[in-house]
């Protein structure tokens, strides 16, 4: 009688078990799935879509723009007429003292700094100790030798320049 009621029992369970295991496949709906697609390929799949202009759009958009530059021009001018913001001029230093050479030397260390690269200025500074941008690796390496002389020879020539004697600057 058990084998009777074990064989009924899985009879059973298979009948209602084969109708879900082969299930109509036209039944089964996919679901929708993100695919990456190159442009070529989407434009495949969408196809041509031209360019509709909305006039409207366009116009706020230029008006914006607009806007913008137009504030960006008036962002100096200041609410209050009372305040007036101004920067005084400042004094020319006097190099009459110094002599020609080390004048040229001076503006050209200062051109450098108010140039584009504000370290032409500093290998101004530097080329009497024969630092240039070719040697500045050993100064990122903390590797940079300085000749004493070089420096001895630099300092004395700044003396001399500003006592006054015509004695150059000789950049190497």
């Amino acid at each position: 009688m058990n084998f009777l009621k074990r064989s009924v029992l899985i009879t059973a369970l298979a009948f209602t078990g084969l109708p879900m295991a082969y299930a109509n496949e036209a039944a089964v709906t996919s679901l929708p799935t993100i695919r990456v697609m190159a442009e070529s390929e989407l434009r495949e799949e969408v196809g041509f879509v031209p360019y509709q202009e909305d006039k409207q759009v366009r116009q706020s958009l230029q008006h914006r723009v607009y806007k913008i530059h137009n504030d960006m021009q008036n962002a100096g001018v200041s609410e209050s007429p009372m305040i007036v913001n101004y920067q005084p001029m400042q004094a020319q230093p006097d190099m009459s003292q110094l002599s020609p050479m080390l004048q040229q030397y001076i503006l050209a260390v200062a051109a450098g700094f108010q140039s584009s690269d504000p370290t032409n200025g500093l290998f101004k500074i530097l080329e009497p100790l024969n630092i240039n941008r070719n040697s500045v690796d050993g100064i990122r390496d903390g590797t940079i030798k300085v000749n004493v002389d070089d420096i001895l020879r630099l300092q004395q020539q700044y003396r001399d320049a500003l006592n006054g004697s015509q004695n150059n600057l000789i950049p190497r």
